[in-house]
């Protein structure tokens, strides 16, 4: 029997020095080097590389890692060239050199829609009502579709967001998240309220727990932008000025009476919308229709997932269509196209006695 550390030693050697040897690199490529730590722009184009393609199982809806602003704008740059359509949403906090990759599943993106929903809902019955003032603003104002936000070195991208077509920023703003990323949150707050100089009116965050020690409490709060004084001076803060839970640990409703109020006039700021205070209306969204939100998109989650393993017990004979060769040029084709080119250089030259043909 060969010996346990002749073998292990060979394996060794055949690690470091490869057969094959590797392709050449362009000049405009990196040289790798060997024992380097792998930088944090790496980690994440890898994590998100690993989801999209389903290498790995997904636990977290939100992925972190520490990254300096350095870094960031590295991965900004590299993002920008090979980013596609199916990259996903990620938060950048500079105060905290924190970076937070989001890849909502099918839960988060129905509750979403489902917040987007009963908005849409009562704008369109306020455009339809008998207040003109109203209902001439609430025909400029709509969902704002996956926007970037941008502001003293931050990078957010809202799950969702509205605001009045006169202005050049989000106005009312929703976040949904779950319970390990409660935290982030009031930083979110602060990055759209404060980032906006106060042009940003309402941050809503709807937070969902899901692990299974802890039930699955849901909870509401909604930031607004607040002067305080300090030293005689008028300071900016997004402060919190509600919240509550809508469902208990148990599941069950909660206080499903209870209503969140968003002014109409809060889709707009002054001076972007002049006599914004004059707005009257309210979207009214009540605890019970939160609950029922949150409530189908789970149910809905549980139907695919059902429906895919089902999918994928069952046996059936399928023929998949088969992809054509390209269309190869004959020769016969090859003398069509040279005849023709010719044609056209004698066309030119019979209108231009100064052309030349080759």
């Amino acid at each position: 029997m060969a010996d346990k550390k002749a073998i292990t030693a060979q394996l060794d050697r055949l690690t470091l020095y490869p057969a094959t040897p590797p392709e050449t690199a362009s000049p405009d490529s990196p040289t790798p080097s060997v024992g380097l730590p792998v930088s944090g722009v790496d980690k994440i184009i890898a994590e998100i590389r690993d989801r999209i393609c389903g290498r790995v199982e997904v636990e977290e809806e939100w992925w972190c890692i520490s990254l300096s602003r350095e870094e960031f704008k590295a991965f900004e740059a590299r993002f920008e060239a090979e980013g596609d359509y199916r990259w996903p949403k990620y938060d950048y906090f500079p105060q905290l050199t924190k970076f937070v990759l989001r890849m909502a599943g099918a839960v988060y993106e129905d509750i979403i829609a489902g917040f987007e929903g009963l908005v849409v809902e009562q704008l369109i019955d306020i455009r339809r009502g008998n207040d003109q003032i109203a209902a001439n603003f609430a025909r400029g104002t709509s969902v704002r579709r996956s926007p970037k936000i941008e502001s003293d070195g931050g990078s957010h991208h809202p799950d969702g967001s509205f605001a009045h077509e006169d202005t050049e920023v989000e106005c009312v703003i929703l976040e949904v998240s779950h319970s390990q990323q409660r935290q982030d949150l009031p930083f979110l707050a602060d990055e759209y309220i404060l980032g906006s100089n106060g042009r940003t009116q309402v941050v809503i965050g709807i937070d969902l727990e899901y692990r299974k020690e802890k039930g699955k409490e849901a909870r509401i709060t909604i930031w607004r932008p607040k002067y305080i004084e300090e030293d005689g001076e008028a300071v900016l803060e997004a402060a919190e000025t509600e919240t509550g839970i809508f469902r208990a640990v148990d599941g069950s409703l909660v206080d499903g009476e209870r209503i969140l109020r968003i002014r109409l006039k809060d889709f707009g700021y002054w001076p972007d919308c002049l006599r914004i205070d004059d707005i009257p209306g309210e979207i009214t969204i009540s605890f019970s229709q939160l609950y029922k939100i949150v409530q189908a998109a789970e149910a809905r989650a549980e139907r695919r997932d059902r429906g895919r393993r089902k999918i994928q017990y069952e046996n059936h004979l399928k023929r998949p269509r088969v992809r054509s060769p390209p269309q190869q040029l004959t020769e016969s084709d090859e003398e069509r196209f040279k005849a023709a080119e010719k044609r056209v250089k004698r066309q030119l030259s019979d209108q231009d006695s100064d052309y030349i043909p080759e």
